[in-house]
């Protein structure tokens, strides 16, 4: 059993193609496939009329743990749609362009991928923060981000995977402004119960990097972007601290008392 989602801007081209099963899709990008793993990523160019754009295909391989996804999407298909509950809320990410899910006649998983446009000039968080010595940038950056997990926040979509590695800088020359994108989110969802220690858990990811790469003031100021905030007063306190007691408690190991 086969299935292929397409985003509708590529429709066309996906269709010019031939492409219209998993199948197929596969068979072009892997004409000589060899089993690499559970999971593979490689850089792709999707042909469209408007020029080829590049683009990255993540194949998901499952033996037996595709009986995890019996009656559920695969994680491609979960990363697929978040891409496009953030395009829903304003909110930069990935593009996704398209996902498929190969499945035997029980219904057990065998193997899934994504394609995502690729970000252009991109660089991971992390490492933008550990060359990028200057406040005016660094400052920008963290209060877009912020700006982005409250709008994520205010919809009851919490990522679960909130970690810097999974955030890209987009920055063409060192003159320009930069841009955030979110990528790799196939464990996030919309959620009704526990909102509070979820919205927690992103934030405390967050922190994990944020300690050792910021300062306490660019720290507090993230926290005062994400809570609409001008001054530090008694909620920024404490969302601060609920969210150092949330590190401790939850990853002792990379606790820094920090």
């Amino acid at each position: 059993m086969e299935r292929l989602f397409v985003n509708p801007k590529f429709t066309n081209a996906f269709a010019r193609r031939g492409w219209n099963n998993f199948s197929t899709v596969f068979a072009h990008f892997f004409p000589n496939y060899t089993r690499r793993g559970k999971m593979m990523v490689e850089p792709v160019t999707i042909p469209t009329p408007d020029g080829a754009v590049p683009a990255f295909f993540k194949l998901y391989h499952h033996g037996r743990s595709g009986w995890r996804f019996w009656m559920r999407s695969s994680k491609a298909r979960c990363e697929f749609e978040n891409y496009a509950i953030f395009e829903c809320l304003g909110v930069a990410a990935a593009e996704h362009i398209a996902c498929g899910e190969e499945r035997a006649w029980t219904g057990r998983l065998q193997r899934a991928f994504i394609i995502t446009r690729a970000v252009p000039q991109a660089s991971e968080l992390d490492d933008f923060f550990a060359t990028t010595p200057g406040t005016r940038w660094r400052r920008r950056v963290l209060e877009e981000l912020a700006g982005m997990v409250r709008r994520l926040h205010a919809a009851d979509f919490f990522y679960y995977d909130l970690v810097w590695r999974n955030i890209l800088v987009s920055q063409e020359t060192p003159e320009k402004e930069p841009r955030l994108f979110l990528i790799d989110c196939p464990r996030g969802g919309l959620a009704r119960f526990a909102k509070h220690r979820k919205c927690l858990r992103d934030l405390a990811s967050l922190d994990k990097t944020a300690a050792r790469l910021c300062s306490r003031a660019e720290r507090l100021r993230f926290l005062l972007c994400y809570l609409g905030k001008n001054r530090l007063d008694d909620e920024v306190k404490a969302m601060a601290h609920a969210c150092l007691k949330y590190r401790r408690e939850r990853w002792p190991e990379d606790w820094t008392g920090k």
